[in-house]
Parts: structure tokens; C-alpha cells; sequence
């Protein structure tokens, strides 16, 4: 099972946001980081110079069910 968890980036690409600025970060079920996303469920690039704060987890889902994650972030307001 993967995790969907909830970010506030205090970087975004090597600079401090103007705004408050949250997105998600998926994780596998070691922990390890698979994929950024801004507040838009967009995909972002993971190597961009960020630094993130976990707010929350959003839920779970099995990695083959991507109908699942987008409703965790369609959940959470994303989209």
C-alpha cells in the first residue's frame, strides 16, 4: 500500500513561496519518496531544490488503484 500525505513546502524550488504553499508527496510502503505534487494534483519535479513539512496523511491506496489517489486528493481539495 502506498501513502498520500500532506505537504506545506517551505521551499519550492529553491526559493521560499510568497504564499503559503501545500501539495502532496506519495510514499511507498517503506517510506520512500515516489512522486511531488503541487496543490493542483499536478506532478512536480522531485529534484527542484524543496524542502517540505508533513502536515498529514490523506489515506492509502494500493499502488495499482490510481482511481483511489486521485480521490484521496479530490478529498482534500485538490484539482
Amino acid at each position: 500500500m502506498h501513502r498520500v500525505d500532506k505537504i506545506r513546502f517551505m521551499l519550492l524550488y529553491g526559493k521560499a513561496p510568497e504564499a503559503e504553499c501545500y501539495g502532496y508527496i506519495e510514499l511507498n510502503q517503506d517510506d520512500h519518496m515516489i512522486a511531488l505534487y503541487n496543490h493542483y494534483g499536478e506532478e512536480i519535479d522531485m529534484n527542484g531544490g524543496h524542502e517540505m513539512v508533513r502536515v498529514r496523511t490523506i489515506g492509502k491506496f494500493d499502488d495499482t488503484d490510481l482511481d483511489h489517489f486521485y480521490s484521496l486528493l479530490e478529498s482534500d481539495g485538490a484539482g
